[in-house]
């Protein structure tokens, strides 16, 4: 009896111990955190209201040089390349296409908190990252309604992710994150790479003619770049984003995002004064991206609950009830081995007639 309590009672502890560990330990340290073979792609379905060809720019053949109202297709891949205990090295990759070829490609690596997915500072020696600050391609397992700061990898610089409410989408509630990022420069070098760095002075009239330039800027311009001086060009960034995320998982489900790079005169002080828009586009998630999305939340949040509530739960209670029985057949069987009365001794006559 005494054997089978104390293997109740062990296998019990066991089970109790287990249940604390995966709750508390192991899911949010090893499952609630980016998988070390991550590699996926979403899709967003584009609208471009207008961009400029920086080649056909510069010859000046405006006919070709603009267009708006274009289709496009955005793509976004993040995969992770390595781990290093709770670090991973993810590596982003953009594009922007149209049936013409694409306009947009970069490619970013970043060192992440697998957990967090916020860009951190200390990884290995090996890995070569953007310094980058706050959330770079996701939002953290187990996000919260709370403000967070994202990265905006085409300024080099933080944005505020605002949360504003709940909202369902493909089927899941999300919860909803605001940006809005006002006109900074573009610090991105694969981007200013694609980009023309002056302009032909000869040229400001024909985007005067186009309708891309106002007359006050020609004029401004015609008196401080004068004769054949060619005009140098800046570039800012600005969005108004709307991101829908699984809580769970942190996945970014869908998007409405507002987008623009202006292109204008870069002064010697730093300081860039807009002219033209170069790229201004929409987009949001395809419904084939969508529905991917939403699976993998699906997915992860059923894994995240599997092994951090379900499992848990079951074997605390299978655990607590060994503990239980264990405890019920050490004092059963305590009791069978004591004798339950006292046995008084029979009393005779003795021949004397005394009591013996």
């Amino acid at each position: 009896m005494r054997k089978a309590a104390i293997s109740s009672g062990v296998l019990g502890l066991i089970l109790l111990v287990a249940a604390g560990l995966l709750a508390w330990w192991i899911t949010p340290s090893f499952v609630a955190r980016l998988p070390g073979g991550y590699n996926k792609t979403r899709t967003y379905d584009a609208t471009i209201a207008i961009m400029v060809n920086p080649a056909a720019l510069t010859t000046g053949n405006l006919a070709t040089a603009i267009k708006t109202g274009v289709p496009a297709t955005l793509t976004e891949t993040v995969k992770v390349q390595q781990t290093s205990g709770n670090t991973a090295l993810v590596q982003d990759t953009r594009n922007i296409t149209t049936s013409g070829g694409t306009l947009v490609h970069t490619v970013t690596y970043y060192a992440v908190n697998r957990q967090t997915l916020e860009a951190v500072s200390g990884y290995p020696s090996g890995w070569h990252v953007t310094a980058a600050k706050g959330l770079t391609v996701s939002w953290p397992l187990g996000a919260r309604q709370q403000d967070y700061t994202g990265w905006v990898y085409q300024t080099e610089t933080t944005t505020t992710l605002k949360y504003v409410t709940q909202a369902r989408q493909g089927g899941i509630s999300t919860y909803v994150y605001r940006s809005a990022v006002p006109p900074t420069p573009v610090r991105n070098p694969q981007l200013l790479a694609t980009l023309p760095k002056s302009l032909p002075r000869s040229l400001l009239p024909r985007l005067r003619a186009a309708g891309v330039l106002p007359a006050a800027d020609l004029a401004a311009m015609a008196k401080a770049f004068p004769g054949t001086t060619p005009i140098p060009l800046g570039y800012t960034y600005q969005a108004a984003d709307t991101y829908y995320v699984a809580p769970a998982t942190g996945l970014v489900v869908n998007v409405a995002n507002d987008e623009t790079v202006t292109g204008g005169i870069a002064l010697p002080d730093g300081t860039i004064i807009p002219v033209f828009p170069v790229l201004a586009y929409t987009y949001h998630a395809s419904p084939a991206s969508l529905s991917a999305a939403v699976n993998d939340a699906n997915s992860g949040s059923a894994a995240i609950t599997t092994w951090g509530v379900t499992v848990p739960i079951a074997a605390a209670a299978v655990g607590f009830v060994l503990v239980v029985l264990a405890v019920f057949l050490w004092v059963r069987g305590s009791s069978r081995g004591h004798p339950t009365g006292t046995a008084h001794r029979e009393r005779h006559p003795s021949p004397a007639g005394g009591a013996g």
